[in-house]
């Protein structure tokens, strides 16, 4: 849960600085953009839409829309996971490594390799949500053509991705998860438990 947690230093911090804070990542086109879209939708009260419209006329950027509608059902329903298993066909590479997941693209995941199938292997519980990443083989950033890919994002680039859901759920929450991951707006008492959950 690592932009409700980085919404709530903003909010925080917005709080004590008399409504103003900065923003910032490194290019200022995917994170920083997200993290203030998840404060407009979140704590600002506009829907989606409206918050991603309004940021766009002030910057190009891409934010992680899917991100935030994950984030936002991982606040409200908690956080159920499923297992996913990543995998990279072939032994005649020396290091396979995953990047972005849960961990974020400024960390890496080794995978290990299993000699009797000739194949790189990484098992992980994630919690339900949709989660891009790319693997680092020997060095080289690239993607799996044999797992899900990303239409081309605005710079052009594009990520493998997986969408994990856990059977554990209960029917009410699968169907709130389903309905916040699909909808623009929230209500006022989602939206207020929202704002609790960003001041713990």
């Amino acid at each position: 849960m690592r932009l409700p947690a980085v919404v709530s230093k903003l909010n925080k911090a917005i709080n004590r600085n008399g409504g103003v804070a900065y923003v910032h990542c490194t290019a200022g086109l995917g994170r920083a953009p997200t993290v203030a879209l998840a404060y407009m939708y979140w704590v600002l009260g506009y829907k989606l839409s409206e918050a991603h419209k309004f940021l766009q006329s002030r910057r190009a950027c891409c934010p992680k829309l899917e991100a935030i509608r994950s984030a936002t059902a991982d606040v409200l329903t908690g956080l159920p996971s499923g297992r996913v298993i990543l995998s990279w066909k072939g032994g005649k590479y020396s290091s396979v490594e995953v990047s972005g997941l849960d961990i974020g693209w400024g960390q890496r995941i080794p995978l290990k390799f299993n000699p009797s199938e000739s194949v790189w292997l990484l098992e992980r519980d994630l919690p339900e949500g949709h989660y891009e990443y790319k693997y680092i083989v020997d060095g080289e950033w690239t993607c799996n053509t044999s797992e899900l890919m990303t239409s081309p994002q605005g710079d052009g680039h594009v990520n493998n991705y997986i969408h994990v859901s856990s059977s554990d759920s209960d029917n009410e929450s699968k169907a709130l998860r389903k309905r916040l991951i699909a909808e623009d707006d929230l209500t006022l008492v989602e939206r207020q438990m929202i704002r609790e959950f960003l001041e713990q």
